[in-house]
C-alpha cells in the first residue's frame, strides 16, 4: 500500500511540480490583483492538503527503509562547500548590481536600502574572495534582518535559506581552539542548512501560491505555464495548477525540515529548478531564464551540499524513534 502511495506521490510531483520552483514575485508586478484563490475550507484545498501530507508521511515511512548512500570522499565535501560559497557570493553581487536585495523583486530605495545594498556587495566580495568567511556569514544574518525590517517578516522567512547558508558557513569556519567543541558544532551545520531551506520553501509556497494574496495564477496566465489545459485536461485550471504546485513545494519544505528522504526531496527540487529554466529558454525568454538562474544560485549550491552530505543526522525526526544512537557521518572540513 505504501509503495503505491510513494509511486503516486512521485507521479504527482512529476505532473504538477514544474512551476513550484520559479519565484513568481520576480516576474509578476507586485501591484497585480491576483484572481480568486481557494478558501482554506474549500474541498479542493483540503484534498490537495491531504495529498501533501501523504507525501510527507510516505517520506517519514520510507526514510529508515532506504539504503544508506556511501559516504563521500573529503574532496567532494570540500568542493560542494566551495560551490555553495561562490554561488552565494555571485548571486549577492549580481543582484546588488541590479539594485536589489537578496532577490530581484526587492528593489532598494532610501538610506537604509543603500546601506544594505553596500553590505550585500561586501558580503558577495568576501565570499567569492574566500576571505573572512565567518565574518561574512555573520553579516549575512544582519542582511537578512535588514530585509525583514524593510520588506516585512514574510520576506525574511521566504529567504530564510540565507540564514541556513550563514549558519552552515559559521559552524564550519569557526575558530574555536578546542577541537572537540569545534567538531561538535560542525556536526550541526548540515542540519541548519537543511532546516532553514525547508522554512524558505514553506514560506514561498504560502506567500506565492497558497495564500489569498498569492500571485501564482497571474504568473501562470502571463507565461502560459499550465500545460495541463494544453493537454486537454480542462478541469485543471490555473487556480488548481497553482494550488497543486504550492502544496508540492510546501511538502518538500516540510520534508527538509523533518530531515527525511532529504536527497530525494532535493533531487525533486533540483529537477523543478532545471525545468523552470528550460521552459523559459524554450519560450525564448532568455532574460527571465537568466534572472531565474541568478536568483537560484544559492539554492543550487544548497542542493549540491544536501545531495552530497545528506540530512545531517543531528536534528531529524527519525532520531526521535531510534533506539540506538545513529552512526555519525563525517562532517565537512574547512
Amino acid at each position: 500500500m505504501l509503495r503505491a502511495v510513494a509511486f503516486v506521490s512521485a507521479v504527482f510531483i512529476g505532473l504538477i511540480g514544474t512551476p513550484a520552483a520559479p519565484h513568481v514575485r520576480w516576474f509578476v508586478d507586485g501591484e497585480t490583483t491576483p484572481p480568486e484563490s481557494y478558501a482554506l475550507t474549500d474541498p479542493m484545498f483540503l484534498l490537495a492538503g491531504a495529498l501533501a501530507l501523504t507525501l510527507v508521511a510516505a517520506s517519514v515511512w520510507l526514510d529508515p527503509r532506504l539504503p544508506a548512500p556511501p559516504i563521500p570522499r573529503s574532496k567532494w565535501r570540500h568542493d560542494v562547500m566551495e560551490l555553495l560559497r561562490v554561488f552565494t557570493g555571485m548571486s549577492f553581487l549580481l543582484t546588488a548590481y541590479e539594485g536589489a536585495l537578496v532577490a530581484p523583486h526587492h528593489a532598494v530605495g532610501g538610506p537604509m536600502g543603500i546601506v544594505l545594498l553596500i553590505l550585500q556587495t561586501g558580503i558577495g566580495i568576501l565570499l567569492i574572495a574566500n576571505r573572512w568567511i565567518f565574518a561574512a556569514a555573520a553579516l549575512m544574518l544582519v542582511l537578512l534582518a535588514g530585509v525583514g525590517l524593510k520588506f516585512g517578516i514574510l520576506a525574511a522567512l521566504e529567504y530564510a535559506m540565507i540564514a541556513g547558508i550563514a549558519m552552515f558557513l559559521m559552524l564550519n569556519f569557526n575558530r574555536i581552539e578546542d577541537r572537540r567543541i569545534s567538531e561538535e558544532l560542525k556536526a550541526y551545520s548540515v542540519d541548519a542548512l537543511r532546516i532553514w531551506t525547508g522554512v524558505s520553501l514553506v514560506s514561498l509556497a504560502v506567500g506565492e501560491k497558497l495564500a489569498p494574496s498569492a500571485l501564482g495564477q497571474a504568473f501562470v496566465q502571463q507565461y502560459e505555464w499550465n500545460f495541463m489545459t494544453l493537454m486537454g485536461i480542462g478541469f485543471f485550471d490555473d487556480k488548481l495548477f497553482v494550488l497543486s504546485a504550492g502544496m508540492v513545494e510546501a511538502a518538500i519544505g516540510i520534508v527538509l525540515i523533518l530531515g527525511t528522504t532529504t536527497r530525494l526531496a532535493v533531487l525533486a527540487l533540483s529537477v523543478m529548478m532545471a525545468l523552470s529554466n528550460v521552459v523559459f529558454i524554450l519560450q525564448d525568454n532568455n532574460e527571465a531564464a537568466m534572472v531565474e538562474f541568478i536568483g537560484h544560485m544559492p539554492i543550487i549550491g544548497t542542493a549540491m551540499v544536501l545531495l552530497v552530505l545528506g540530512y545531517g543526522r543531528r536534528l531529524t525526526i527519525s532520531r526521535l524513534f531510534e533506539r540506538t544512537p545513529p552512526k555519525e557521518m563525517p562532517q565537512p572540513a574547512e
